[in-house]
């Protein structure tokens, strides 16, 4: 692979704590052995309706779930998924967010990258002029 996980494009979604934990365990359930539908509701104990929507972020993730035969089953390993997953906001202070950041590895340096764009935002450009008729003083063309 070519693109590190800095330039990679990723999905901006945000969930829950609760939602993340569910992923989480589908996408380890999934990787064992293909599972039918029934199975894998009874197990995360969620409906018709989170299954279907947790299968579609899942996808939108480029987390691949072959449907065959009535089974379910995860494309890559355990690991591999997880490394696509979304995970919640931790609501870290500025001083935890330097803090990652200083550590060198590549979750450290997407920390650094995120938290300079925010403590150093780029400079917005100049505003452009208008190229209309420059008004002055009275614009109502009356008296003064």
């Amino acid at each position: 692979m070519s693109s590190t996980s800095s330039t990679r494009r990723r999905p901006s979604i945000h969930i829950t704590l609760q939602r993340a934990a569910r992923l989480h365990r589908l996408v380890t359930f999934l990787a064992g052995v293909p599972r039918p539908r029934a199975d894998v509701l009874a197990h995360l104990r969620i409906g018709l309706r989170t299954f279907y929507r947790e299968l579609d972020l899942l996808k939108k993730c480029g987390v691949k779930i072959k449907h065959r035969a009535r089974l379910y089953h995860l494309m890559a390993t355990a690991e591999e998924a997880e490394g696509r997953l979304p995970f919640p906001d931790p609501q870290l202070s500025f001083a935890e967010m330097d803090e990652l950041a200083r550590c060198d590895c590549q979750a450290g340096r997407r920390l650094a990258e995120l938290l300079a764009a925010v403590v150093r935002p780029p400079e917005p450009p100049p505003k452009r002029r208008s190229g209309g008729r420059k008004k002055t003083g009275n614009s109502s063309g009356g008296e003064e």
